[in-house]
């Protein structure tokens, strides 16, 4: 390995000057060299939240997201800092980190800034719904954040899972997406639920907003209303689906003559049961057309006509079989997307889903669930086990378009490569011919020796070698306690802000925070010179994409009302004239005083944000900030 790159893979007489004058060596005698794992589906900051919620599907285990409304930003890196640690521990050198953790203007860049420091390779997904910004400025700050990572990570679109999201605040990540040539990722049917909550979302949606001119979209949105909602009994669903598989399976097997075939009887019982087609969000977002080479989360309650358009659209799957378990969302149809020839990868989902971040586990876990979920050794037992190191590996590095670069072990590619010791207990027995199922079924973190990073050994010897694995646990269950006295106490938000030339080096400067009821504001802000200043309060937890702050083109193609609790103020900010904004704990008001003046006084009763924002007088974004005040 020279400059972070391999350049030899043998150990010849002609390597040998280069092996005498290297800076460090390792004997790799009793070691199995894998290619980094590439985990393409995390959220690391979830680490604060394990075991929160062990027992409740996903819709009611959303409260997980409690504690990240109240990390601090040097919180936020320990956090991050520790879960890419333990992600090393695992052999994982490369995450694709949904960053759902936006919901205060510190949370990407610490978030970027804690993977970092740890070493990983990554891709750093944009949860548009909570970032809190006009999208004219999402647009102007990607970019920007795109030239500061350039060397180091890429960034993708996450617009929101469409069950959880309204139709305008997904389209708003759609465009912005479109409008930079992001790639994208998106949890896509977790669970039925999901599906429930997505049909229902757009009938509602035509409902309230049929009165506006929706002709160019309305019959879609007509189409997916029209179809079969899900059962309400979830057992059912899987019911019918186990019914599809055994009835294909049987004539997959027809020939076998060691098959015992369905009897006639049991095919025409079978045949009584009707699977309909349910709406589908892949069927609104193929007609966005924004699923080219997309990386579908989950995607557990997929069916036929969802699995072609992943065959149109060449998308890929993460594979979450530890997250779905944990939450009863179900046991993806891994056999269905290998028929098909989908490229299938390895996530772990955060923390908070499956309580750790633990890459054999995860391995162990998508064979199982396959097993379990065919019931039918007749066909998992010509499953190759290649399929899930391949879907640990390589398919991750093909997924995240990083394949030339990492995901094997080959000339020329960067050096990522983590070293499984054999001497010693759980990989012995070895022998060759059951090498591919001893590292999925007995392989674990304790294993793990080394760990090489582009170049750079990252664990050594099963040790995080350049930070204390004990400090950041002691730390991190610290944080855990403040934190869930600050949910029960409040935070406070008190700050003063003088804004300079150099702050506005982008014509814009902005702070925006999760603001919850026992929380407490206090700021005071100034400026160098005259400015339009924007206050605007989101009147929900998702700001990003809502009424107050969505693109004018967005809007006019996905019209929405503006929330009751939410509200947008321009003001004219004078240079040497204080700005303040106060809210008291327990309270709902927001009051705004200009100098000695109060200028408005408005309540907001509900869990949301509040954004700052300040642009110069003349720019071409003096005129974002709407007035829902008049």
């Amino acid at each position: 390995i020279v400059n972070g790159t391999i350049i030899s893979i043998d150990n010849s007489s002609s390597e040998k000057y280069i092996l005498d004058n290297a800076k460090e060596t390792i004997d790799g005698s009793y070691y199995i060299a894998l290619p980094g794992f590439v985990n393409t589906h995390t959220h690391l900051w979830q680490h604060i939240s394990k075991s929160l919620a062990p027992k409740e599907p996903l819709q009611n285990w959303t409260r997980i997201y409690r504690p990240i409304h109240y990390l601090t930003k040097d919180e936020l890196f320990d956090v991050v800092l520790a879960a890419s640690c333990e992600a090393l521990l695992s052999g994982i050198t490369t995450v694709s980190d949904y960053a759902s953790l936006g919901f205060n203007d510190y949370g990407f860049e610490t978030n970027a800034k804690g993977i970092a420091a740890a070493g990983l390779n990554a891709i750093l997904v944009w949860h548009n719904p909570s970032i809190f910004l006009h999208d004219q400025i999402k647009l102007k700050e990607i970019q920007r954040l795109k030239i500061k990572y350039q060397d180091q990570f890429d960034l993708w679109m996450g617009f929101g899972p469409l069950s959880f999201h309204s139709l305008p605040a997904i389209y708003s990540g759609i465009l912005i997406a479109k409008q930079l040539n992001m790639s994208t990722t998106e949890h896509t049917m977790e669970n039925i639920q999901e599906q429930r909550d997505f049909r229902n979302h757009m009938i509602d949606y035509l409902q309230q907003y049929k009165r506006f001119n929706l002709t160019n979209d309305e019959q879609i949105l007509y189409n997916l209303t029209n179809l079969t909602s899900p059962s309400n009994v979830d057992a059912y669903e899987q019911l019918l689906r186990t019914v599809q598989q055994i009835l294909k399976f049987d004539k997959i097997l027809e020939n076998d003559i060691s098959y015992k075939k369905l009897t006639d009887v049991e095919k025409q019982m079978l045949d009584t049961f009707n699977y309909n087609r349910r709406s589908s969000p892949l069927i609104l977002l193929d007609y966005f057309q924004i699923l080219k080479t997309h990386l579908a989360i989950h995607s557990v309650w997929l069916q036929s006509e969802d699995i072609d358009i992943l065959i149109r659209n060449n998308m890929s799957i993460s594979h979450n079989p530890e997250s779905n378990m944990y939450l009863t969302s179900g046991i993806a149809p891994i056999d269905d997307y290998l028929r098909k020839n989908i490229l299938i990868t390895i996530g772990t989902d955060g923390a908070a889903s499956n309580d750790g971040i633990n890459f054999f586990t995860a391995m162990k876990q998508m064979w199982n669930g396959y097993k379990v979920n065919m019931m039918n050794t007749d066909i998992s037992k010509k499953f190759d086990e290649w399929n899930i190191i391949q879907a640990a590996t390589i398919n991750g590095a093909k997924a995240l378009k990083i394949d030339k670069k990492i995901g094997s072990i080959d000339i020329g590619k960067q050096a990522d490569i983590t070293l499984i010791a054999t001497n010693e207990l759980g990989l012995s027995p070895l022998r060759q011919n059951t090498l591919k199922s001893l590292l999925i079924y007995s392989a674990d973190t304790r294993n793990v020796k080394y760990v090489v990073i582009n170049g750079t050994i990252r664990v050594d010897n099963g040790y995080i070698k350049y930070q204390n694995q004990s400090q950041l646990a002691q730390r991190l269950t610290q944080i855990a306690r403040d934190v869930d006295l600050r949910i029960i106490n409040g935070k406070i938000w008190s700050e003063k802000y003088i804004i300079t030339r150099q702050d506005l080096i982008h014509s814009y400067w902005y702070k925006y925070r999760s603001i919850r009821v026992q929380d407490t504001i206090d700021l005071i802000i100034e400026s160098v010179e005259n400015l339009t200043m924007c206050i605007v309060v989101s009147g929900t937890t998702f700001g990003g994409g809502t009424y107050t702050v969505i693109d004018e083109l967005a809007k006019q193609r996905f019209p929405e009302d503006k929330l009751s609790q939410a509200f947008s103020k321009p003001i004219s900010l004078n240079a040497g004239i204080s700005l303040r904004i106060t809210r008291k704990r327990s309270q709902y008001e927001y009051t705004i005083y200009l100098g000695n003046s109060t200028i408005f006084a408005q309540n907001s009763t509900t869990a949301g944000q509040l954004l700052i924002l300040a642009v110069e007088a003349n720019s071409e974004l003096s005129t974002i900030c709407l007035d829902t005040t008049v």
